[in-house]
């Protein structure tokens, strides 16, 4: 669901936002990343955008999202609903679960002339609307990241920050794999957002025809 520009809220009021994000280091300090007036507008506009990234990390980027962020955070801990916007996924298994974790298996076919990608990986829910992921065994040398949604008290919108880092254990030149995720992650954000929109209309619609 595609909400028309109108219901957009201005941000032109905004300077800059900070968006605390923890280093790749694992470090107890919090960072944060400031978004210019620019920045800012382009989210206004529904783009992606890319930031700098904290430590390790390869890239950091940022989509402004239209709901509230409590129904956000509904569909980012519903892993049935990975594969509605991981395009690339072609299946998702949990294997274990606890009170603010789950460990996953995926399989991922990013490329008809790649392997499939085979992995497992634990998400760690947080406070703050945050979920951190670590690769655990399989494909991949090292994968790790995080989404986060920032906010403010009562806010009807929320931006959602994804970060990552990917070592895939061989030798790719780094401004390959760059590239690559520079492609995939926009879509990858805007994918999940229409996710938000699609639920967000469906639950109209049964409310308006209960």
């Amino acid at each position: 669901m595609n909400y028309p520009r109108k219901m957009i809220r201005p941000l032109s009021q905004l300077v800059f936002i900070f968006i605390y994000v923890a280093c790749h280091q694992a470090s107890a300090e919090e960072k944060a990343f400031v978004l210019e007036e620019d920045q800012l507008k382009a989210l206004e506009e529904g783009e992606v955008i890319f930031v700098e990234p904290e430590g390790q990390n390869m890239l950091a980027a940022v989509v402004r999202i239209e709901a509230k962020p409590e129904f956000v955070w509904e569909i980012m801990l519903d892993h049935e609903r990975v594969p509605n916007y991981v395009k690339e996924l072609r299946e998702s298994k949990l294997l274990e679960t606890g009170e603010n974790w789950k460990v996953l298996q995926h399989k991922l076919k990013m490329n008809p002339f790649l392997p499939r990608f085979e992995y497992v990986f634990r998400e760690q829910y947080g406070p703050g609307y945050t979920i951190k992921f670590n690769r655990i065994s399989g494909a991949f040398r090292e994968l790790s990241g995080q989404w986060k949604l920032v906010s403010e008290k009562d806010d009807d919108h929320a931006l959602l920050l994804y970060t990552t880092y990917v070592d895939f254990g061989w030798f790719i030149p780094r401004s390959w794999v760059k590239k690559g995720i520079n492609k995939r992650v926009p879509k990858l954000l805007n994918a999940f957002r229409d996710e938000v929109y699609r639920e967000a209309g469906l639950r109209e619609a049964e409310e308006e025809n209960p």
